[in-house]
Order: structure tokens, then C-alpha cells, then sequence
């Protein structure tokens, strides 16, 4: 199955699953590292895990619409600096209130991808005509 053929709403929701389990098994593996409390651990890698998986929908949705908004600007691409803003001090917060004890360690790898989905994912709208700048823009 080539993934031209799937649906956006499909492949979103394969990019979140995807997303909500490689953050739960990172964060589980990094604090476990750290702390015994095993409770804490589960817990800091649920948060995580739905924390990534929520953000990757929310962070795509204001990304396209900050892209729409600067695809005419001489450098488009910089539409991922608000999201990415978001994302990090969400994720950052959200951690934090839950006394992950690992927290550089949990995050760091959650704004890294974003930066870099966000990156390829801006340039890979860019090239479509919905995203190309018209003169009537």
C-alpha cells in the first residue's frame, strides 16, 4: 500500500499512534533510569505518550494555519516558529506539573522531532498549489 493512497485523516492518525508509542516507551525507559517509584515512572510515560500524541494533532492543525497565513512571506518556513514555541513550553509545563523525574531527558527528543516533522512537513506543503503564493494573496 503505497502512502500516496492513504487518507490525510488516516495518516494523521497513524503519525499520532505512532507518536504516543515511541514517547511512552522513551519516557518510561529515561525516568525509569532515575526513580524507583515505579508509579511515578507509568505514569510520567502515560503523560508523555498522550501528551505526544494530543500535541502531534494540535501542533499540525496551528502549523498548517500559520503557514497559510505566512506562504507568502520570503521565508514560509518560519510559520514553524509559533507551534514550536507551543509545543515546547507545553510539553515542558506539562511534565514539570507531573514531576517527571527525568525531565530533560523526556522532552528533549519530543521538540527535536517536532522541530523536524515541522520542518519537513512545512516544505512538503509548500510545494503544493494550495500553499504556493498567488498575487492574489
Amino acid at each position: 500500500m503505497a502512502l500516496d493512497s492513504i487518507s490525510t485523516r488516516n495518516k494523521t492518525l497513524i503519525v499520532t499512534l505512532i507518536s504516543f508509542s515511541f514517547y511512552f516507551f522513551w519516557a518510561l525507559w529515561v525516568n525509569s533510569l532515575v526513580s524507583n517509584d515505579q508509579e511515578l515512572v507509568l505514569r510520567s510515560a502515560i503523560v508523555q505518550g498522550s501528551y505526544s500524541a494530543l500535541m502531534t494533532v494540535s501542533f499540525t492543525t496551528i502549523l498548517t494555519w500559520t503557514l497559510a497565513q505566512m506562504k507568502c512571506h520570503n521565508m514560509p518556513y518560519l510559520a514553524i516558529i509559533p507551534p514550536l514555541i507551543m509545543q515546547s513550553s507545553l510539553v515542558y509545563l506539562v511534565n514539570m506539573l507531573n514531576q517527571t523525574p527525568n525531565l530533560l531527558a523526556t522532552i528533549t527528543p519530543s521538540i527535536l522531532f517536532t522541530a523536524l516533522y515541522g520542518l519537513f512537513y512545512s516544505l512538503s506543503l509548500l510545494k503544493t498549489a494550495e500553499y504556493k503564493c498567488s498575487e492574489e494573496n
